[in-house]
């Protein structure tokens, strides 16, 4: 896809989007389909709660669009195992989000589907990505020399880890107005770009939608949101830039592409391993993630939402600059 068709598929998904979104809201609302707020959760969130939650699923929409707009291009010809896996992938992410938004209104908490339940279904549709996409082209971890740094069954052993856990990393970002749709948006912009250079199938069309989902959800999600993606937005969001990076072969640069998402598990992962080991007295963030940690130091949401899109968009700098090296 030329950079002309990019961008004009990616104008039109995006009015697309703004002209649905407020019918899709409206639905959401008449069904209940609203957000639940946790009680450990910062006070101020409180007044969130009864926001319509599910706006990921015209997700459904665009993927649908791209897939479309995908086989146009190519002319139906060419379908590879790779864009088989990619879409396997996202479609898995995106309906275990779903279900785990449909269980919270269920059992009217804020927890859906249990831990390990997520991470079976998450290393499950890892699993199907790789296995089907493994008679394509050869993965493994190149420096620009051609060293091999890591290759064969460990190389999908690690990437298997490593694609649930960044996954999971945009879930977890996702827990102010606005911070998931702003901090990925520069993230989709440089792997739809990337991907008109180097194209890398239906997981190079993926990140256009993405980005038009991006775009037009932050007019309804700004402070104040008038609607929330839940996990079935934040879930595919994740999905289709892990199905892009081992596409388009760009693992290391991933890494500060979605470094912002990084630290956000990260600052999880460092909060948990020092309360337990510390006997549950200890803590190094007043409140993981990372954002609700300057919630209770008293910055207050659109502030550090602007200020984690900036980090966000030097991340994404630092892994193009990487990308360019290749």
């Amino acid at each position: 896809m030329s950079i002309q068709a990019s961008l004009l598929f990616a104008l039109a998904l995006t009015l697309l989007d703004l002209i649905l979104f407020p019918a899709l809201i409206s639905w959401l609302r008449r069904k209940h389909f609203t957000q639940l707020i946790r009680d450990e959760g910062p006070a101020s969130h409180k007044s969130k709660a009864g926001t319509p939650t599910g706006g990921g699923l015209m997700l459904v929409l665009d993927i649908g669009v791209a897939v479309a707009a995908y086989l146009v291009v190519r002319k139906g010809q060419g379908w590879t195992t790779v864009d088989t896996a990619a879409l396997v992938f996202v479609g898995v992410n995106l309906l275990s989000g779903l279900l785990d938004d449909w269980m919270k209104e269920i059992k009217q908490r804020n927890d859906g589907l249990l831990g390990y339940q997520k991470l079976l279904i998450q290393t499950i549709a890892a699993g199907l990505f790789f296995g089907l996409a493994r008679p394509g082209p050869a993965w493994n971890i190149r420096l620009a020399s051609g060293v091999v740094l890591l290759g064969g069954w460990a190389f999908y052993s690690i990437s298997l880890i490593y694609a649930v856990g960044m996954v999971n990393a945009f879930n977890l970002t996702d827990g102010l107005d606005g911070l998931l749709a702003k901090a990925s948006l520069p993230v989709f912009a440089v792997a739809a770009a990337a991907s008109v250079v180097h194209p890398s199938g239906l997981a190079g069309i993926l990140p256009v939608a993405a980005a038009a989902f991006a775009t037009s959800f932050l007019w309804f999600n700004g402070t104040r949101a008038s609607v929330f993606m839940g996990d079935t937005g934040s879930l595919a969001l994740g999905s289709i830039f892990i199905a892009w990076v081992f596409a388009s072969g760009n693992l290391l640069s991933s890494m500060l592409l979605g470094g912002l998402f990084l630290v956000e598990a990260l600052s999880v992962m460092i909060q948990v391993l020092v309360f337990r080991a510390s006997g549950r007295t200890k803590r190094v963030f007043l409140m993981a993630p990372i954002h609700h940690h300057f919630e209770k130091l008293g910055w207050e949401e659109p502030k550090i939402v602007d200020r984690f899109f900036v980090v966000s968009i030097l991340f994404v700098i630092a892994g193009a600059l990487t990308m360019t090296w290749r």
